[in-house]
């Protein structure tokens, strides 16, 4: 979702949602890692602070890393050393178009204000290397059918619904929001968030 990039408000034009909305870059990332005896699966706590222009990224698990990935407007990510950087939340949390639910920011008629109160958000995510290619090739015939039979873009489109997946839970804590200098007036909802505080929590099966 590519953004023009407005000027910039000082701290003094921005207003808060929640409490203690914390300014600057990623300032912090906490990790904590735990196992759930009744199901044998891994789970992670991600918390931090990013801000607007800023991305973040935490690796966790054998060879995994959330992202927060994007300047004005973030999308949710998790990739895998052997995923070749490609997202291992999207094929498996549908629908594929016009939805701002894997983004945080303003977008397809969501407002930042909108998009900040929509916590938490609970999303699949692909774990199993081998499935991670497989996946992905489903996903290019569903999102592009015309050069496939309907009997694959089928076969697809039901396979992207049984592959194993853990969860991601994300909590948006607080968030600042600054004005955007390229659009004045109107109805309010030309904003952006300009520093985010959010937790992940993150399960996935343990390996047998």
């Amino acid at each position: 979702m590519p953004r023009a990039a407005p000027s910039r408000h000082a701290t003094d034009d921005a207003t808060l949602i929640g409490a203690g909305a914390v300014l600057g870059a990623v300032i912090w990332s906490l990790v904590f890692a735990g196992v759930s005896g009744a199901q044998d699966a891994n789970r992670v706590v991600i918390e931090g602070t990013v801000k607007r222009g800023d991305e973040f990224a935490q690796d966790f698990g054998p060879g995994f890393t959330f992202r927060l990935r994007g300047r004005d407007v973030w999308a949710i990510e998790i990739t895998h050393a052997a995923s070749r950087d490609r997202d291992l939340v999207y094929p498996v949390n549908p629908p594929y178009r016009f939805s701002n639910r894997l983004y945080i920011g303003p977008g397809y008629g969501e407002s930042a204000r909108e998009s900040a109160r929509n916590t938490p958000r609970e999303l699949a995510f692909l774990y199993r290397p081998d499935d991670f290619a497989a996946a992905w090739d489903d996903l290019d015939r569903v999102l592009w059918p015309y050069g496939h039979a309907e009997a694959e873009v089928a076969r697809a489109t039901s396979e992207l619904a049984r592959f194993g997946t853990g969860t991601l839970k994300l909590e948006i804590l607080s968030a600042e929001f600054v004005a955007d200098d390229n659009r004045p007036g109107g109805d309010g909802r030309q904003e952006w968030i300009n520093a985010l505080r959010f937790r992940v929590t993150i399960s996935w099966p343990g390996t047998s």
